[in-house]
């Protein structure tokens, strides 16, 4: 990233990490710390992202080093061409030497099949390690996007989530986040929004 600066807002002025005054709105337990990535927390960022969501089991270990590589080049080509409508974010715990145990990505994308309608604030890859779960740092993260989302003169935030992960779509909705349509059974995806108010 980089979140620093964020993007300019509607005025023209570049929003800075410490003009949004980011430790007064968000709370964190003590040892941990929100902050934006940078390229060199590649090899942590790539490992979290990988155990969150790509656990080891006897059938996928072989293709680990080939979604270790997908996942790195993915990640750092959006660190190195951001463009102001990107950023990376990450918890890291500072009792364990900085270790980064959380991350959350935030872009303004526009829809293939819309390319011509304006750009809406999307959240990816939310992940925090399993170690440091039920702790609130999601919860945070998702907080600070938001943050982001107002900085950039959004009134939406969207997310995917996996219809098979009940824990993220209760925390998601506890929130405020809603479905933005009706689920089918097949879907193994589903869109969900909130309103972001001033």
């Amino acid at each position: 990233m980089v979140l620093s600066p964020i993007q300019s807002s509607p005025a023209g002025k570049l929003l800075t990490m410490s003009i949004l005054n980011w430790d007064r709105v968000h709370t964190l337990p003590q040892d941990y710390r929100l902050r934006p990535a940078s390229p060199g927390d590649l090899p942590q960022l790539v490992e979290l992202l990988l155990a969150s969501f790509y656990p080891k089991d006897p059938f996928n270990h072989w293709l680990y080093p080939l979604m270790r590589l997908g996942i790195r080049e993915d990640i750092n080509r959006r660190l190195k061409t951001s463009t102001g409508q990107y950023g990376c974010l990450v918890v890291v715990d500072k009792s364990a030497g900085a270790a980064i145990v959380g991350t959350v990505e935030i872009s303004l994308r526009s829809q293939f099949w819309q390319p011509l309608q304006p750009r809406r604030p999307y959240i990816a890859n939310v992940a925090v390690d399993f170690r440091h779960r039920r702790r609130g740092l999601a919860q945070q993260m998702l907080l600070a996007c938001e943050y982001v989302g107002r900085a950039w003169g959004c009134q939406q935030l969207y997310l995917h989530v996996a219809t098979d992960n009940p824990p993220a779509i209760a925390l998601y909705r506890k929130i405020g986040y809603s479905a933005c349509n009706q689920i089918h059974p097949w879907q193994r995806r589903q869109m969900m929004v909130k309103e972001l108010f001033f």
